[in-house]
This record gives C-alpha cells, structure tokens and sequence, in this order.
C-alpha cells in the first residue's frame, strides 16, 4: 500500500502512513483522544556553554538584533524534527499522518501588561536554518504580530466571538468533523496556529518554570514544548562534586500515539546536544550519530 491511498485518507497538511505497526495502527481506536493519550516528559538542560556562545554573538550587535535563548530553542526544534521526522506526526480520524513540513507555533504577547492583548504565530521550517535566520524570521513574525494590522487568525477569532454560544458549539463540533473526514478548508486550517508540527511557549522570558500543558484537541500539534527560565542549580560533574551550573527546565507534552518513548528519548538527547552546543546548529548536514554517537548513552 502506497503513502497515500484511498481520497479520504487524504490530507492537505499532511502525508498518510499505511504502513506502520499494526499497534500503532490500533493505538488511537485505544486512545480516542489527544489529550487522553498525552504523556509529560520533564528535561533539565545545562546552558552555561549555551549563556557564553550568546554573549560572544551579540557582542556589537544591537538590542534589537540581539539573539536571545528563544531563536536558539526554536532552532534547534525545527533541526531536531528534521533529523528525527517521526515526532512530526500527527493522528486525526485514527489515522496516522506526517506532517508536510516543519511548523512551530508560539503565542506573542502586544507587551509585558497583564491586559496586552495577544496573538499566534505560526512559522514553517526547513530544519536546516541557522540560528541568525531563524532570529530573522521571529522578529519578522513578531513584528507583524504586534502591529495594528491583525493575522488571519486574529480576524477568525474576531468574527466568531461575539456570536451566540449555540452557533459557536455548532462551529466548534463542525470543524473537527470535517477535520476527522478531511474535509477540513485549506484556508481555514491554515487560519488556526493549532494546526502545527509543535506548540511552544516561553515562560521563562516571564521568569518562571515551565507549566506541565496540555496538548490542544483541535489542531495537528503532538507535540507541546514549555521552556523555563534560566536558574543555577546543583550538579553532579564528571568528577563527582556537586556544582553550581546554569540550567533550564523544559517540560515536554507528548501524543503517544503519534511516536513511541524510545524513539523520544533519543530525540530528546539529540535536542539537549542542539542546545547545549550551539555551534552544532551552524552545521546542516550534521546527523543523528554525529550529534548522539553512543545510544543508549554508557554508564
């Protein structure tokens, strides 16, 4: 059976996997939904080496030009979907999809207010950007974001809000239907940020830890990543002395449907190597047992 057979299968966000492992393929009838078949997953990462690298590339730089821990995550996100493509996958209608690119939605707040209005961004990948493109790209997005002209998602909210709740239950229940039959409008889907390879927010750029989320029902995000904020912590070295090193706490949301835990746990050592070692990112034709040479790491 080929990636694609039979027209409902068929998607315009996303490629159909007949061919997978007969559990897997059993899995979401098991586990009807998103939020039901999450799995939370916290990881600690060590950035004092991360901390240095950014204030050797920001030195002369401006403010605004600056490239902060957010572009470097959001990097290394996009190169570790790359080199590991079955956590870009996705159920819907108890079919498993890949996704047919690289996406990451985050949330841009208008400003540090409590009553700043927000919004979504959505940004698509190749997975083989540097860190400087993808600052680039953030900053575009967020500028966009921010100014008095609002994004299609923006509008789609606005024009839903203020009518009665029976008609918004009715929207509501019409769009997953359509979605679980893929009947779903191109440009309806591509509205909504939730429909994305990976949710991500930053709540350490509010000085706090990273939340344990949910993953959203609607949408095609299996995955959500909460990054937290920067704190020195005790760690145990290579000599075996407790030390004060610099880390961030992540929490990671998994659909254990879409991919298996061995799987993540290796890609998960893959995204620490990304991170803690920047430079890696400069180089796009690196792989996966480059950056993880020995797996399961020797004890």
């Amino acid at each position: 059976m080929g990636p694609q057979s039979g027209g409902v299968k068929r998607r315009t966000d996303g490629t159909y996997l007949g061919e997978i492992p007969a559990l897997r393929r059993i899995i979401p009838y098991l586990l009807r939904t998103r939020t039901g078949s999450q799995v939370f997953f916290p990881q600690r990462i060590e950035v004092d080496g991360l901390l240095a690298w950014l204030d050797e590339v920001n030195q002369g730089r401006p403010r605004e030009e600056r490239i902060t821990l957010f572009h470097v995550f959001l990097t290394a996100i996009a190169r570790t979907l790359r080199l590991r493509p079955e956590m870009n996958r996705f159920v819907a209608g108890r079919r498993t999809y890949q996704h047919n690119d690289i996406s990451i939605s985050f949330v841009v707040k208008e400003s540090m207010r409590d009553e700043a209005p927000e919004s979504e961004a959505r940004l698509v990948f190749t997975g083989e950007e540097t860190v400087e493109e993808v600052r680039r790209l953030v900053d575009a997005s967020v500028r966009r974001e921010r100014s008095a002209e609002p994004g299609a998602d923006d509008k789609l909210v606005s024009f839903f809000a203020s009518w009665p709740r029976p008609v918004l239950n009715l929207i509501a229940h019409s769009i997953r239907v359509l979605d679980d039959h893929n009947a779903l409008p191109a440009p309806l889907r591509a509205a909504i940020p939730l429909y994305t390879s990976v949710y991500v927010v930053n709540t350490g750029s509010l000085g706090v830890d990273a939340p344990y989320h949910h993953l959203y029902e609607y949408g095609t995000a299996s995955v959500f990543v909460a990054i937290g904020r920067v704190t020195p912590e005790p760690v145990v070295d290579e000599h075996g002395d407790v030390v004060a090193r610099s880390c961030v706490n992540l929490v990671y949301t998994l659909d254990e449907r879409a991919s298996d835990g061995f799987y993540f746990a290796r890609t998960a050592e893959v995204f620490r190597r990304l991170v803690s070692e920047p430079p890696l990112l400069a180089e796009p034709g690196i792989t996966v047992d480059e950056i993880v040479p020995v797996w399961p790491p020797r004890r």
